[in-house]
């Protein structure tokens, strides 16, 4: 992950940044969940009908021996003007856990989102100018929704947040190669 981290500001909207962080997290999450090994992992996996009534992407999706989807894994690495959305992430992961959870005929055993991000980040005006700094762990504990997906799923849907410190950081053209420290993994 820390790879992945040190040059993920490059190519931010980028397929091989997208795949990079995938493979990144996919690492991450086998680490702390070693019965999910044996599974045939997928990127970029669409579950063909939701709960919603149409189709959804799944960011990581694990399959059994039989071919079922059993762990879907839905993964942001935000970096910069983090505060300003963090009410959308929530509201947009409690929405995505009804997607996948009341598709039919789908019987996932765990629902992750992890998102990794800066304990600090960067805000951006529109010249790249570094114009402020967000409070993430702060922002991050005022909009807490394990409590809700806990009581809407009974455990079978988590969101996990993995932590790093930007370090000497003060414009854009500083975010080439970051160095990253106090990366917090995921705990096995």
């Amino acid at each position: 992950m820390e790879t992945f981290l040190q040059a993920s500001f490059q190519n931010v909207r980028s397929k091989k940044r997208t795949d990079r962080f995938h493979n990144a997290l996919l690492d991450e999450v086998l680490n702390a969940n070693y019965s999910w090994a044996d599974y045939t992992w997928k990127f970029e996996y669409q579950l063909p009908a939701d709960g919603f009534g149409g189709t959804f992407d799944i960011d990581i999706a694990g399959f059994d021996a039989e071919g079922n989807l059993k762990v879907a894994i839905l993964g942001k690495a935000i970096n910069s003007n983090v505060n300003k959305n963090i009410k959308n992430y929530a509201n947009t992961s409690i929405g995505e856990a009804a997607r996948i959870m009341y598709a039919p005929n789908i019987d996932v055993e765990k629902v992750l989102f992890v998102s990794v991000l800066p304990r600090v980040a960067p805000r951006f005006n529109k010249k790249h100018e570094v114009v402020g700094f967000d409070d993430v762990v702060s922002a991050k504990n005022r909009t807490r929704i394990n409590d809700i997906l806990a009581a809407q799923y009974g455990g079978k849907v988590e969101a996990i947040d993995l932590f790093f410190d930007i370090d000497g950081v003060t414009t854009l053209s500083n975010f080439d190669f970051i160095e990253v420290s106090n990366l917090d993994t995921m705990a096995a």
